[in-house]
């Protein structure tokens, strides 16, 4: 939000280099032979769900929120690293 309350675009909090890196998780798992399938599925999970949650956030938190959109997000996530 600007300093008058107006909502602006934005990247949910990630700057650029941290989405730089999420969006290269995908590529890199796969040259980690020494994860499980099961963990490299994991991890890019993770990657994918925390990019989406900001992009959710960014562009429209209102509804994210008062919808269960962002908590079945975590939920997810959750899912994915426990």
């Amino acid at each position: 939000m600007d300093p008058g309350g107006v909502m602006v675009d934005g990247t949910g909090g990630l700057d650029a280099e941290t989405r730089s890196k999420l969006v290269f998780v995908p590529c890199a798992v796969q040259d980690a032979p020494w994860l499980t399938l099961d963990q490299q599925i994991r991890i890019v999970a993770v990657a994918s769900l925390v990019t989406g949650g900001a992009r959710l956030l960014a562009e429209d938190p209102g509804t994210a929120i008062t919808t269960g959109e962002l908590s079945r997000m975590w939920a997810l996530v959750d899912h994915a690293i426990a």
